[in-house]
């Protein structure tokens, strides 16, 4: 078999016993099995679905020596990925694990795309520049991939301030002028660096420069960015005009951020209201109560019926630290300043890359190839 494979292979188990089959498979999770057809059809085609649904990534090939048009349908019905005729041939073999492998890396290519991450927030005054920049740097830290940052705030963008980067020689507003010849190199040459995993696309510096700026840029930027590995966030208009909409439509994760004031749950609620008309779903929305001080006037289950929604994250006020961070050009999160902040950050960041660090916790290699089962 694995001489007759163009593809490398290498057997990890071989199985007489179905059950047996199916625990090592759920233990191992390779990217294939071969199910041999050649005895109880019925049973073996029960393992297969059972196979299918307990390890949707395992692809699941079956072999007999009955080749008939229904023996392959019914295989296929049970969730089988392809179909080996017996006795097996140097050619069909490389045909099928060929198919295998291609779709392993287009699986891996849509893994390794961004993930884009909006910071909104309706009303003014609620830190989403602070908690973009902060998330930002604590993505990328705890993911160790490139995180870039594009700066909506069109009219009064202050990403570098917040980031300590003194000079934008390039802005949105160069991306705009130069959108008919726009490619992936072009675009990475209008962003600034922070360091090797930080990036920031500028709002326009100056005053009417933002009027040029429309959805389909908003759209295709965001589109090319998100096709790079890492982490795109995108620091929003408190107002949800066009460009806003089309940058929120695009977002993975939606981080909606209020704080501990009437106004604030009201905006945010009435927010809320208006992603379920655009159709969001649920779980993209994560509500972050920010500057978060503990008062009997503000309980957390009382907003969360207020707002009809779980309060997903809370960041602690620590106006000293936060302030002292912003007037250095230093992100937090990366200041030997100590504050509950950076491990509040670290936290929402972990949630957000679904990242979880357990000391007993040993990833599964998805490394090896193809145990066999034969019944």
């Amino acid at each position: 078999m694995r001489s007759a494979s163009s593809v490398p292979i290498s057997i990890v188990a071989e199985l007489a016993n179905n059950m047996q089959a199916i625990e090592q498979i759920n233990r191992l999770r390779p990217q294939a099995a071969l199910v041999m057809l050649n005895g109880d059809l019925p049973k073996s085609l029960q393992m297969v679905e059972r196979l299918r649904q307990e390890n949707p990534e395992t692809a699941v090939i079956c072999s007999s020596e009955e080749t008939s048009s229904d023996v392959i349908l019914q295989s296929f019905r049970s969730g089988a990925t392809e179909f080996l005729r017996q006795p097996l041939t140097e050619t069909e073999i490389n045909e099928v694990f060929a198919k295998i492998e291609q779709a392993r890396l287009r699986s891996t290519e849509e893994s390794q795309q961004g993930r884009v991450i909006a910071v909104y927030s309706s009303k003014g005054g609620c830190g989403t520049t602070f908690v973009t920049a902060n998330l930002a740097v604590a993505l990328s830290r705890l993911s160790r991939s490139h995180a870039t940052i594009v700066d909506l705030n069109l009219q009064a963008g202050d990403q570098p301030t917040y980031l300590g980067i003194e000079n934008t020689p390039y802005t949105i507003y160069d991306v705009v002028r130069n959108f008919d010849r726009l490619d992936d190199t072009l675009l990475n040459s209008y962003l600034t660096s922070r360091g090797k995993l930080l990036s920031l696309l500028a709002a326009p510096t100056e005053v009417g420069r933002d009027e040029d700026v429309r959805p389909e840029h908003v759209t295709q930027i965001i589109t090319m960015l998100r096709a790079q590995p890492g982490y795109v966030l995108i620091d929003p208009q408190h107002t949800l005009s066009e460009n806003t909409i089309a940058a929120l439509d695009l977002a993975d994760d939606l981080v909606l951020l209020l704080t501990l004031d009437i106004p604030s749950i009201r905006s945010a609620k009435r927010a809320l209201d208006i992603f379920r008309r655009l159709g969001y779903e649920k779980s993209r929305i994560k509500v972050v109560l920010n500057r978060y001080t503990k008062s009997p006037e503000f309980e957390i289950g009382q907003i969360e019926k207020v707002l009809e929604h779980s309060i997903d994250a809370v960041l602690s006020n620590d106006y000293k630290a936060a302030i002292s961070s912003i007037n250095m050009g230093e992100p937090l999160v990366q200041s030997k300043t100590q504050s509950r902040l950076q491990a509040e950050f670290t936290k929402l960041a972990s949630k957000l890359a679904d990242i979880q660090v357990e000391e007993d916790a040993r990833p599964v290699s998805r490394t090896s190839w193809f145990p066999f089962a034969r019944k």
